[in-house]
């Protein structure tokens, strides 16, 4: 194997590392609410001491919709509510919460 194909494949492999299209990434061609409730929510619920805190209030009964709906009413109200808690959903199904 020549040097240049292990530096493509070193710079491939260390691309698709930090790629944001890995799993867990919104789709790119979503709206802006959609893309703020899902970077919103996945950035804030990967810390993981939010994350417990989640799992916690989820135990009690919320789901994630009901976390969304709360989430959407902390703020200022997003330009397409319906997208913006589509996004949310989407994140926090990714991070694993279901329903």
């Amino acid at each position: 194997m020549s040097v240049r194909a292990i530096l493509v494949a070193a710079t491939i492999a260390t691309a698709a590392i930090g790629s944001p299209s890995l799993a867990g990434a919104a789709p790119a061609s979503s709206s802006p609410s959609y893309l703020d409730g899902y970077n919103t929510e996945h950035t804030f619920y990967s810390d993981p001491r939010n994350r417990n805190f989640l799992k916690s209030e989820m135990q009690q009964g919320y789901d994630t919709g009901s976390v969304c709906r709360l989430e959407m009413g902390g703020g200022p109200p997003p330009v397409n509510p319906n997208d913006w808690l589509r996004g949310c959903i989407d994140a926090l199904h990714d991070l694993g919460f279901k329903p």
